[in-house]
């Protein structure tokens, strides 16, 4: 899509953020399963450094589009890819791991980067997604604090998942073959041929003009705030995305940013519970345990809650941590006969 002095392209950073066991592989792995089948794009496997990422996309991939010869197609080189971690933290391990993503996330133009033993590498017009999963304790552990309100985090869509949405366990698999799963995967080659720029129709520009405009709230937290102002880019490429999964026409409807929209604002809020564990507080990570343990459970005592975090804290730091929460307006106590018991506010 053109922006004037560059252009926006559909490529999208995406973390489930889900404590283990809840599902993060079985939201991502038919997916991956699909896009493998249909061989409509590079993937590039978690288990590479940053650098190896860098050296084979400077080198490109093969690439056959649409074109005047005589078969019909064009061959050549791209730097399109996706790099798929179902374990974020075996990619990410450094901070500058962090800052070589937020520049490709960019995707503006020409990518050079540099290293003593090496040399430089350039790649030519890059464009990478990122599906990762991570559990919810080592993403606030992996990115800095400095991170948190800047570059990553601003660039990246985090879908977060509290409990399990179903329990299943004889699972039966209902896209393993079949006409729904090939015309699928004939789908996925179609979108892959697709080129060109795509447009909004009249009333969909209209609501870009609404998100475009739209403003942070002047006590929003750090990563929320950080990521509201990239909002509108990540509303459009999602729409993007719905465009041409729904249609070849290379134009974005109210209804397609409509739904990405809507999506996005709930990343918004989700962003708020994935990062509350992150600050430079003596208690931040303790406080982010007592709510999690508390969202899980409906109402407990604080005997009940020092059982769950006496690894943390000891028992003077649990009154510091419940006051503070429950002045905060995160939490709110009553009596029931005896027992104080703490709840979710």
């Amino acid at each position: 899509m053109n922006r004037g002095s560059w252009k926006l392209y559909p490529n999208l950073f995406t973390i489930l953020v889900g404590r283990p066991g809840i599902g993060k592989g079985g939201a991502v792995n038919p997916a991956y399963a699909l896009l493998k089948e249909a061989n409509s794009a590079h993937v590039l496997s978690d288990r590479l450094t940053i650098e190896f990422v860098l050296e084979t996309l400077s080198k490109g991939f093969s690439a056959t589009v649409p074109g005047a010869t005589p078969q019909g197609f064009t061959f050549g080189k791209e730097a399109s890819a996706m790099i798929f971690a179902p374990e974020l933290s075996i990619f990410i391990s450094s901070s500058h791991t962090l800052q070589i993503l937020n520049d490709l996330w960019d995707s503006r133009g020409d990518f050079a980067y540099g290293t003593r033993h090496k040399g430089d590498w350039k790649i030519k017009d890059p464009c990478i997604s990122l599906l990762a999963a991570s559990a919810p304790d080592w993403l606030v552990r992996a990115i800095p604090n400095d991170a948190v309100g800047g570059g990553f985090t601003r660039r990246v869509n985090f879908v977060l998942a509290k409990t399990k949405q179903q329990s299943i366990p004889w699972p039966i698999s209902t896209n393993g073959a079949g006409i729904v799963r090939a015309a699928l995967v004939d789908d996925l080659k179609r979108i892959s041929q697709l080129r060109g720029e795509i447009r909004f129709s009249s009333d969909a520009a209209r609501l870009f003009e609404s998100v475009y405009g739209s403003v942070v709230g002047d006590w929003e937290d750090e990563a929320t705030a950080s990521y509201i102002t990239t909002r509108w880019a990540h509303t459009t490429k999602l729409a993007m995305v719905f465009s041409a999964a729904r249609a070849d026409d290379l134009t974005i409807t109210l209804e397609d940013f409509e739904r990405a929209n809507a999506l996005v604002e709930t990343v918004v809020g989700d962003i708020k519970t994935v990062f509350r564990g992150a600050g430079t507080g003596d208690y931040v990570t303790a406080c982010d345990k007592i709510l999690t343990y508390l969202e899980l459970k409906p109402g407990a005592t604080r005997k009940e809650i020092m059982g769950f975090i006496w690894k943390y804290i000891h028992t003077a730091e649990l009154d510091v941590c419940l006051a503070t929460l429950e002045q905060g307006g995160k939490i709110r106590s009553i009596q029931m006969g005896p027992n104080t018991v703490y709840l979710i506010k």
